[in-house]
């Protein structure tokens, strides 16, 4: 058996009088009632209708699972009951309540929660997903805090950037509509507009988390739907690749930037301490009189400063074993020396972008080509001494 009822809104209105209308929940009969009974007796004529807008289905039927929904419209659940009743009756029925009664937003929410701490990037991907949150208006705000404050309650680190990285989207609303509603249409009118404000290959992995996305919620979390909304998402067409090497001349430049950088790391402190120790006896009426003489002193000390550094060079040598090996930042930057053979002249490095451990070759002719680079540039670096333990190790 399926019963339906109208649970829209009712509405009093006086003709020519906007300010008096008044919108009243559906099981407030009486208010309306008083409400009609107060306008009349002002002398007005008040009208009482129901709106369309909100209709509860229940279909209760021997040897099926009851169902509930809620639709927009009358016709739009009339429509739910026919199709469910023929579906049944052809034995084809596949139950869709579940993504009515949840938005597209409340999927991200359980998305960011359940999903982004599974993944590699996942401290990126939820800095996006929060952002989809935050563009779409107060109530993904709202979803944003409340998930937050889950977080929170589960001992998880929450996130407070101090500025945004991102490009702001004014086209998210659609993930307010529920699950079973978002369709292509809505998908597509934000990828037409993030077009607009950011390049196509920034578009191009959007669109792959709202793949994901979807995917999960369709085939782990048994949302059903229609149709998968971003089966028919056109992606944009667009070339990334570059063709693109660094000259003699840049490299040289880069080095020797590089070099004034690690210089100054080295620097730095022992200037600073050299600094405190002059000024450890002098006495000041202000502040300002203290940092007039702190940077007479250290201008005065800077010579002296230089000579005692020992100078490490950290970032000529980050660049260098880049070149040398092709190995990304964030693979360098987590070696360790315990992971360096260097009888075999390789780097171990257990974790890479695609989740599987990988061996980077070090050869002798790399160190070597490496080290004469720097004497045909003719860069006055410290570099060298960095090379020659590989070297020796050939």
């Amino acid at each position: 058996m399926a019963h339906i009822a109208n649970r829209s809104r009712f509405r009093v209105t006086v003709k020519n009088k906007p300010d008096l209308t008044q919108h009243f929940s559906f099981s407030k009969v009486a208010a309306v009632e008083a409400y009609m009974k107060e306008l009349r007796a002002q002398g007005y004529k008040p009208r009482a209708e129901q709106l369309d807008e909100s209709w509860l289905v229940r279909i209760r039927e021997r040897g099926h699972k009851p169902l509930e929904a809620t639709f927009e419209s009358e016709a739009a659940a009339t429509q739910f009951i026919e199709k469910t009743s023929e579906e049944r009756k052809r034995g084809l029925f596949i139950d869709y309540t579940a993504a009515l009664k949840v938005t597209f937003a409340d999927i991200l929410v359980r998305y960011l929660l359940e999903e982004t701490s599974r993944k590699k990037s996942g401290e990126v991907l939820a800095y996006v997903l929060e952002g989809w949150l935050e563009d779409s208006g107060p109530r993904g705000i709202e979803l944003l805090a409340q998930y937050r404050e889950e977080l929170r309650a589960r001992g998880r680190k929450v996130r407070q950037p101090k500025f945004k990285m991102r490009q702001p989207s004014t086209e998210l609303a659609w993930i307010h509509k529920r699950l079973a509603e978002v369709t292509t249409v809505d998908i597509e009118g934000f990828i037409d507009e993030r077009l607009e404000v950011v390049a196509k290959g920034t578009v191009d992995p959007e669109i792959d988390r709202l793949k994901a996305i979807f995917k999960v919620a369709l085939k782990v979390w048994d949302y059903n739907l229609a149709k998968n909304p971003m089966d028919a998402v056109r992606r944009p067409d667009f070339f990334n690749e570059r063709d693109r090497r660094i000259s003699a001349d840049e490299e040289r430049r880069l080095l020797e930037a590089l070099a004034q950088l690690d210089l100054e790391r080295a620097v730095q402190p022992v200037l600073r301490e050299l600094a405190d120790q002059e000024m450890s006896n002098m006495q000041f009426t202000s502040l300002s009189a203290r940092k007039k003489v702190l940077v007479e002193v250290r201008n005065r000390l800077r010579a002296q400063a230089e000579e005692e550094a020992h100078v490490e060079p950290y970032l000529q040598a980050f660049y260098l074993f880049q070149v040398m090996t092709g190995a990304r930042r964030g693979e360098t930057v987590n070696l360790t020396w315990d992971r360096i053979d260097f009888e075999a002249k390789t780097a171990y490095l257990p974790e890479t972008k695609n989740g599987r451990a990988r061996k980077l070759a070090l050869r002798q002719d790399r160190c070597s080509r490496s080290a004469q680079r720097l004497m045909t540039l003719n860069v006055a670096t410290s570099i060298t001494p960095v090379l020659l333990p590989l070297k020796a190790a050939g």
